[in-house]
């Protein structure tokens, strides 16, 4: 997850100085980066209203229509089980935007607070905090997770805690360095003048300043997210049939290939657009803030 880490970074210095241009975001977005914005869009529409817009029954089997090519009623085909397999893709969208929340909030929030505290304060709890993240990213995610299965058992939550565990170094490393950054800015030296305590100073005067960061740092997180729920529920380690998971639809279409490959087709173009519209995204919001957009 680390990989994606620079181009945050590279967006920490824009954050600040160029909070006007946050209103015109949207109108950036529309005519610099259509492709990030429309694919982001189509994920959130699948993902929220993906269960009253699906055609069909997600987990209904009907085995006289196994493996049917597209038609007026199917129009992405079935699946070996006769499964719409439209229906089971909105359902997989629903299940990656899970994953995703699940791994923004936990790497998020603890990162997030670990950062803030150890670039705020500064001291021993930096070194502390620096040390533990750099443990923590020493971890295969994939060993983390099969440990966690193994003593909790498969799940969705619980294949992606510890894909959100592994996420809690970019967002610590981040709000570290803008809060290192703003802590001896002239506007948190007046608020210190004016008495107020470190924390409050963290909270409202150096906070606000780091959501641009953390905003990409959850795109390109969020994108690694889906994709780890792909590859671990394709092992079996993450949500369970017959729930829809591009993974899991992945595994299936495999042993059809040769018969059916519009399955693993449609399957995987759907999860890269979804991976890729997040990535692309995560580089319009990091282009955004550091004004190259202009």
């Amino acid at each position: 997850m680390s990989e994606n880490a620079p181009a945050a970074d590279a967006a920490m210095p824009g954050s600040v100085a160029r909070q006007p241009r946050r209103a015109s975001l949207l109108r950036f977005l529309m005519r610099r980066h259509p492709l990030a914005l429309g694919l982001v869009t189509l994920f959130l529409i699948a993902a929220i209203f993906g269960p009253w817009i699906a055609p069909h029954s997600m987990t209904d089997t009907d085995l006289g229509a196994a493996l049917q090519g597209s038609s007026a009623e199917h129009l992405l085909g079935t699946d070996p089980l006769g499964r719409d397999v439209l229906s089971r893709l909105l359902g997989s969208t629903v299940v990656a935007a899970e994953a995703f929340l699940i791994v923004v909030l936990i790497g998020g929030i603890f990162g997030t607070l670990l950062g803030l505290l150890a670039g705020g304060l500064g001291g021993i709890l930096d070194l502390v905090v620096s040390r533990v993240t750099e443990v923590v990213q020493g971890f295969p995610t994939v060993l983390v997770a099969i440990v966690i299965v193994a003593l909790l058992g498969p799940s969705l939550v619980n294949a992606m805690v510890a894909v959100g565990i592994a996420a809690i170094p970019d967002f610590a490393r981040v709000s570290r360095g803008v809060a290192i950054q703003l802590r001896d800015r002239e506007f948190v030296q007046a608020a210190r003048g004016l008495g107020a305590s470190e924390l409050r100073i963290l909270r409202t005067e150096i906070l606000p300043g780091m959501i641009g960061p953390l905003v990409v740092v959850a795109s390109f997180d969020g994108a690694q997210a889906v994709m780890w729920e792909a590859a671990l529920s394709f092992l079996g380690l993450g949500i369970q049939p017959p729930a829809p998971s591009f993974g899991s639809m992945l595994r299936e279409a495999q042993q059809y290939l040769s018969i059916q490959p519009q399955l693993a087709i449609v399957t995987g173009v759907a999860v890269t657009a979804v991976i890729l519209g997040l990535n692309l995204f995560g580089d319009a919001i990091s282009d955004y803030f550091d004004g190259d957009g202009r």
